[in-house]
């Protein structure tokens, strides 16, 4: 609903797992041009939202923390303003049109 723009991105109070509904769809570290997480287990909807903010600045006010809720917020409005693009194709699409699968 939220990246349909049916749900106002504002009215979310947890909106990581959006995030990481588009992370699963899109290659967002590598769109957002994001550098890697420490830990070598990859990428999870917090660290890519973290390195976002980390990459546009956007801090807590009282200890200076990254501000990780912003940056999930920003991913998401890039999503519906669509500048992010999220194509899903019905089931069944391209055996029909006799195109290879998207993987």
């Amino acid at each position: 609903k939220v990246l349909a723009g049916v749900y106002p991105i504002s009215q979310l109070q947890e909106p990581y797992s959006a995030v990481g509904y588009l992370a699963s769809r899109l290659p967002l570290p590598a769109l957002l041009q994001l550098r890697p997480p420490s830990a070598a287990a990859g990428w999870t909807a917090w660290d890519i939202c973290e390195a976002w903010a980390e990459k546009r600045g956007y801090k807590t006010a009282k200890a200076a923390r990254n501000d990780v809720y912003r940056a999930a917020n920003s991913i998401l409005r890039l999503a519906a303003e669509g500048r992010l693009r999220l194509c899903l194709r019905p089931p069944g699409y391209a055996a029909q049109k006799g195109e290879p699968p998207v993987t």
